[in-house]
């Protein structure tokens, strides 16, 4: 068996040299001509920065006889080439949503290590040695063929670059612990980013209150709050104390609730976050939280995970309120109206256990 590429390691020194001596091809014909806009390419450059790595690359290598000249065709990734290169020339400024200390600076303001850090980055890539054009189109067609289908948090990904999705994978890393001790995410759905779509939605609920858990909502959000997230540092800060309030409140004894599902877990959010600060537009009882309450704040959980059960299986007759809880959750629970009526509830039931 022939293989027709082989992987190596290329710094972007490398191809700074190879661009300088006119060697380097970044118009091919291979890829759509989409233009990056400024936010996607800082948030590359952070990328680099931060030393995480990003998707390999595709090069087409052809050496000429005559004069032994090399060319080096870039048939995948060309507009992070773009960006970093124009980057090392000063063609950009960091943006201060992707980098607190580096923000509102060209490459060349940047301190020496850190410039030196950036020309040593490498990219995996793949080298395709004098592969002709058909076999190119092939590999291409190849690769898509084993491709998922992006989910919606994925493209959400790939699109914005900004306040808000910075914020979101911010918190993502924080709350990686609790998803990983509740269970609330499979490894899979972590990897497709549903957690981080969850983040997304629960943002949105600290700003505006308990909306509705569609995709067009989320969508709008990112677009909204793409420049600029309003309170983004009292968010991020509140975030983080209210998933290890639930963390407190819960215990070791969590995972096994239901409420460590996102459809209870989002009302529980809410109406801990409630308590703590308000949520604007719900109209739900309030007091101020001690760590003292948790152990009663506990017991309201085990006594609606117990109530969902017995509701279920038909061993309880449940009063008004209790059926329209039971209701909420069970089906259309992404519906904003539903998400007030759980979160109400369960604020409802905290003063009640605290009275």
């Amino acid at each position: 068996m022939q293989q027709l590429f082989s992987t190596r390691n290329y710094s972007v020194r490398d191809f700074e040299e190879w661009n300088d001596r006119s060697e380097l091809v970044l118009a091919p014909k291979f890829q759509r001509r989409d233009v990056w806009n400024p936010k996607a390419k800082s948030y590359l450059i952070d990328t680099i920065i931060r030393g995480k790595p990003i998707p390999k690359l595709y090069m087409r290598q052809t050496v000429v006889p005559p004069g032994r000249r090399t060319t080096r065709e870039i048939v995948d990734g060309q507009q992070r080439l773009r960006a970093v290169l124009s980057f090392v020339k000063d063609g950009f400024k960091l943006s201060r949503a992707h980098h607190r200390d580096f923000g509102g600076h060209v490459f060349s303001e940047l301190d020496n290590g850190t410039q030196k850090d950036i020309l040593k980055y490498e990219f995996v890539v793949d080298l395709l040695q004098d592969m002709p054009d058909r076999e190119v189109y092939d590999l291409f067609a190849r690769i898509n063929t084993f491709s998922e289908k992006l989910k919606a948090q994925e493209l959400r990904n790939a699109k914005w670059f900004g306040d808000f999705k910075s914020c979101v994978y911010k918190l993502a890393i924080s709350f990686k612990g609790f998803v990983e001790t509740n269970s609330v995410f499979t490894s899979k759905q972590v990897l497709r980013m549903a957690e981080a779509e969850f983040i997304s939605d629960l943002l949105l609920a600290m700003e505006e209150g308990p909306r509705e858990g569609k995709k067009p909502v989320i969508d709008k959000a990112y677009a909204d709050y793409d420049d600029k997230f309003p309170n983004r540092e009292r968010l991020e800060k509140r975030f983080v104390e209210v998933i290890d309030a639930i963390g407190a409140i819960g215990g070791t004894e969590l995972a096994s609730l239901r409420f460590r599902a996102t459809k209870l877990l989002y009302p529980l959010f809410c109406a801990v976050y409630h308590m703590k600060y308000g949520l604007p537009r719900l109209q739900a009882p309030r007091r101020a939280l001690k760590p003292s309450d948790y152990p009663k704040l506990k017991s309201v959980l085990e006594e609606l995970d117990e109530l969902i059960e017995e509701i279920k299986d038909g061993t309880r007759q449940p009063t008004d309120q209790q059926r329209k809880f039971y209701d909420a959750q069970d089906v259309h629970w992404v519906h904003g109206s539903n998400r007030m009526v759980l979160t109400q509830y369960i604020c409802r039931q905290f003063i009640a256990a605290l009275s």
